[in-house]
C-alpha cells in the first residue's frame, strides 16, 4: 500500500486500514515506529488476545495512531 492511499484511509478515519498498511513502511519509520504501529493494528484486529496478555488495547491503538500520524 502506498503512503498517498494509507494518508487517505486516515483521512477518512479508516485506522486499521491505515495501520494495515502503515505497519509494514520501511523507508522512513523507525524499527519502534513500526512495532507501535504494527501493536495497534493487532490490537483493533484481535482484542480479546490483547486483553488476555495485559495489554490496555485503548491505550495501544492511540499510540499507534499518533505514531501514524507523525509519519504521513
Amino acid at each position: 500500500m502506498k503512503a498517498q492511499e494509507v494518508k487517505q484511509l486516515a483521512a477518512e478515519g479508516n485506522y486499521q486500514a491505515a495501520l494495515r498498511g502503515a505497519k509494514d513502511f520501511h523507508i522512513g519509520v523507525t524499527k519502534d515506529q513500526r512495532s507501535v504501529m504494527c501493536r495497534a493494528y493487532e490490537a483493533i484486529v484481535h482484542p480479546r488476545f490483547y486483553k488476555q496478555i495485559g495489554i490496555d488495547t485503548e491505550k495501544a491503538i492511540q499510540e499507534g495512531i499518533k505514531v501514524l500520524r507523525t509519519i504521513i
